[in-house]
């Protein structure tokens, strides 16, 4: 464990002197894109507030693992106008105007860490009506102020390491995001630049001075095609990419059932994500697993793995009756029933929210 120990560490210093990659991933970016731009403050149809909890490489001492607590809504009153066809955790209408948002964070990778706060605001325009869904289509752009505290663990730095004191290291950094975003009903796309700044971090004795955090660039697009009342098809795709780094990927596949949805992955690098998931009433849960094909710290670890918990607050009483009226509906199709018996059978005791 002390040798894989010391080549995550060799692995991340390396990291960090080619600035590659420095922020974590999300397998479940599609439900959870706030993290990644904050132009999506405020465009789900209802207020959503997400527990993200993602450990990498388990059981390597060192591996990467984030947890963030985030929540956005839209200040306009609930959508009395949106078309809630299809399932709503696809849908992304709401009202126009402003949406808010904000999370904590708390990465660690090694003898790195990375925890604070981010606030964000968001300013939706209704770009056209009646053209690709009931409430047309809304372009959002969004400011995220963000604060972090970085830090260096004294006791994992190595005597002969640059940045060795013997001490904890820690530095208060302001930054800020930009995004934006274009939506409807049926597709969504999206662009964020995070850490605009890119901060310098001094560090050490040494006069070791370094950017630590580099501007990182994220593009997302997906489509969602509606099957039937209980079934919906989005394929989606995220593009990740520093200043200097190469461009990485991942291109999914989700399916929603009623209330489950299940997806699958492909992310540059041989990586294969699996993801499954429930919506029950108003609370949400997912889990995802990554494999990697080819990684020797990946082979010698317990697996990667991600899972978001939720909860939906301001659902439109609009989608939840429409949501009762399709397991109703539903339940027509798969039952020869009289009509009688149609009118006597009790609604179901569970929705979509």
């Amino acid at each position: 464990m002390k040798r894989t120990l010391i080549l995550l560490g060799i692995l991340l210093l390396g990291m960090t002197q080619v600035k590659a990659q420095q922020l974590p991933l999300y397998s479940q970016y599609v439900e959870n894109g706030f993290l990644l731009n904050p132009a999506m403050a405020g465009s789900r149809m209802y207020s959503p507030l997400r527990l993200s909890l993602r450990q990498q490489w388990a059981g390597v001492d060192g591996a990467p693992e984030t947890q963030a607590l985030s929540f956005n809504k839209n200040l306009g009153g609930k959508c009395t106008t949106c078309n809630v066809m299809g399932n709503p955790l696809a849908r992304r209408n709401k009202q126009r105007g402003v949406g808010v948002g904000g999370y904590f964070f708390n990465d660690k990778y090694g003898a790195v860490s990375r925890t604070g706060i981010e606030l964000s605001y968001a300013y939706h325009l209704q770009l056209t009506r009646k053209r690709l869904g009931q409430s047309g289509t809304k372009l959002s752009f969004g400011l995220g102020g963000l604060f972090y505290q970085y830090k260096f663990d004294g006791k994992d730095i190595p005597v002969n390491d640059p940045l060795y004191t013997g001490t904890d290291r820690v530095t208060y950094v302001p930054d800020a995001n930009f995004g934006v975003y274009l939506y409807n009903d049926d597709y969504f796309v999206g662009f964020s630049a995070v850490h605009l700044f890119q901060s310098s971090v001094r560090m050490g004795d040494n006069n070791y001075n370094d950017d630590i955090m580099m501007r990182h660039f994220y593009g997302t697009a997906g489509y969602t095609f509606h099957v039937t009342d209980l079934i919906d098809l989005e394929p989606s795709v995220i593009v990740r990419q520093t200043i200097d780094s190469e461009m990485y990927y991942d291109a999914s596949i989700k399916l929603y059932i009623n209330h489950f949805w299940m997806a699958a992955s492909y992310r540059t690098n041989d990586q294969i994500v699996g993801m499954v998931g429930v919506n029950y009433n108003q609370y949400y849960i997912g889990y995802s697993y990554d494999h990697y094909t080819d990684n020797l710290i990946a082979d010698s670890s317990n697996g990667t793995h991600e899972i978001t918990l939720g909860i939906n607050f301001d659902i439109p009483n609009k989608m939840k009756r429409e949501s009762k009226m399709r397991e109703r509906r539903a339940a027509d199709r798969n039952f020869s029933k009289t009509k009688t018996q149609r009118h006597k059978r009790q609604s179901k005791s569970y929705v979509f929210f």
